[in-house]
């Protein structure tokens, strides 16, 4: 925007408004007149300053441990499924090896002999019985 070449109306009665605007008022004092007001003012600017501050390292702080607390949530979890997979394995794999070690080795060797004693042993057993059965008869019948 630049100022027409000649001079309107409109534009001379403005210029002279600011020309005597700016003469007639006078000059801020370069130095503050209320020192107390403008030393408590800075001193809140810069406690505000430093609160902030404060406030921000806090912010990242208090970020920082939420993600720390879901990261420990996270690892539970991992460790628990973890251990619970490990115990799955251990469990299968001592169920394979228990199968395995009844197919390669069958029923015992000892179990039929065994069994053919058991057999034998009754019998004598229950011969026994009969014979003290005979000979409690045999007493009972010459008591009498």
């Amino acid at each position: 925007m630049s100022t027409p070449s000649r001079p309107t109306p409109l534009w001379g009665q403005l210029l002279s408004k600011n020309t005597f605007a700016s003469a007639g008022t006078p000059l801020p004092p370069t130095a503050p007149l209320d020192k107390t007001g403008t030393s408590m003012r800075i001193l809140l600017h810069d406690t505000q300053a430093n609160f902030e501050r404060f406030s921000t390292k806090v912010d990242a702080l208090t970020s920082g441990i939420d993600d720390a607390k879901r990261e420990l949530v996270v690892v539970k979890d991992l460790f628990h499924g973890e251990h619970e997979s490990l115990t799955t394995e251990m469990l299968d794999l001592v169920n394979r090896s228990q199968t395995q070690i009844q197919k390669s080795l069958g029923d015992p060797a000892q179990a039929a002999n065994l069994e053919s004693f058991r057999k034998d042993v009754d019998a004598r057993f229950d011969g026994l019985c009969k014979r003290i059965d005979d000979m409690q008869s045999v007493n009972t019948y010459n008591s009498s």
